[in-house]
């Protein structure tokens, strides 16, 4: 929806600037250009918590009380009457069921439904149970057929973001799965088990992961190769490769056809494939795959040099509730459910059929700060 990524576009510096000087968030220096994106644009902080901290010190602020475990069991409005507001919410907490009263709105930001594996194959048939997950394990989807069940439209659910680089053995996103993704713009290198490059590094998520997937499971995993001279430029540190290390995450070796032997990808190939990418950096141009060379890429000349392994796991459900340019949801009807509001994930249009890393974050503050700004303006 282009008046959403309009806003979503024109609104990130400022929810950026916000969690800095009101949350006391921390980044690094490092601007990121990573898969599917022009430019290099994405602010990386090495883990989620920085910014859900900021948000947590912010709500603080205001005075707002977050009250954990407790399970949203239904959203209560009058069915008879299509222009009723919502009244407010069933919630299970412990072994009492409660009613509370919504007495301005409520605002829905309860993610995708990525750990919902029916859910998730009822609107994506190829997304079969085995397929692992990079999600947290409450991403199963029930506030948004809680909302169909009060008239909430939705859109866009059957598309659902892999990501390409998650852990091939759990499916996790931890720190050593996001260096193939911040990789790209510094010059990573994907590799296959046959030690060839398979796709432009700098491809869209769902372009990597259908290069991967159309290789076939006996080709599980791919690898990422980078080396140590890069790891400031994929906003990365030294303690977090050597904590990767310590759990088996990186390979590590002083050269390239050690490498190889480590991941067991034939060693011949694999130096021929970096002195290739090499080559390519030097001359600006990669015959091979069409990627746009920049300066910032740096060719790998000397070790210690790393491998992580990947595979896609289902990441990020694009679809979910329609939403107006005010975070309102809408109904099936065309119209504003009135005092409803979703932001993040669980609301769709804003990415599309492939969501931009980086940009998921984003999504969740800029619209955020809309639907609360909004709720805060109803009557009670």
């Amino acid at each position: 929806s282009p008046e959403l990524v309009k806003i979503l576009a024109e609104n990130a510096t400022a929810g950026l600037n916000w969690m800095i000087d009101e949350g006391g968030a921390t980044f690094r220096q490092t601007v990121l250009r990573t898969g599917g994106h022009s430019a290099y644009r994405t602010r990386t902080s090495g883990t989620g918590r920085t910014w859900t901290e900021a948000l947590k010190k912010i709500a603080g602020k205001r005075g707002a009380k977050i009250i954990l475990n407790n399970e949203v069991t239904w959203i209560w409005r009058k069915s008879a009457d299509p222009k009723s507001p919502v009244l407010g919410l069933e919630v299970k907490r412990g072994k009492k069921v409660l009613n509370i009263k919504a007495l301005k709105a409520v605002v829905i930001a309860s993610g995708g439904f990525s750990n919902d594996k029916n859910m998730r194959l009822v609107h994506y048939p190829m997304l079969t149970p085995d397929f692992k997950s990079t999600n947290q394990p409450g991403a199963t989807g029930e506030m948004i057929r809680f909302a169909q069940a009060i008239g909430a439209d939705t859109l866009q659910m059957n598309f659902i973001q892999l990501y390409p680089y998650a852990d091939p053995e759990t499916g996790v996103l931890d720190p050593p799965g996001l260096y193939p993704f911040n990789g790209p713009g510094a010059g990573i290198v994907y590799v296959t088990k046959k030690g060839k490059r398979f796709i432009s590094e700098l491809e869209r998520r769902d372009r990597v992961t259908m290069a991967q997937l159309n290789m076939g499971p006996a080709m599980k995993p791919t690898y990422s190769i980078f080396n140590e001279a890069m790891v400031p430029k994929l906003g990365g540190s030294m303690e977090e490769v050597a904590d990767g290390l310590k759990k088996g995450r990186f390979a590590v070796a002083d050269s390239i056809a050690e490498l190889a032997k480590k991941i067991g990808v034939p060693a011949d190939t694999l130096v021929e494939t970096i002195n290739n990418h090499n080559r390519y950096l030097a001359d600006g141009k990669d015959p091979e795959f069409n990627k746009p060379i920049t300066k910032a890429m740096m060719p790998m000349l000397k070790g210690p040099y790393y491998a992580v392994a990947q595979w896609p796991a289902v990441h990020h459900c694009m679809g979910g509730l329609r939403i107006n340019t005010n975070a309102q949801v809408v109904d099936v009807f065309g119209a504003v459910i009135p005092k409803l509001y979703a932001a993040g994930e669980v609301a769709g249009g804003v990415h599309g059929s492939n969501r931009l890393g980086s940009n998921a974050i984003t999504d969740c503050v800029v619209f955020g700060r809309i639907a609360g700004t909004n709720a805060a303006k109803e009557k009670a």
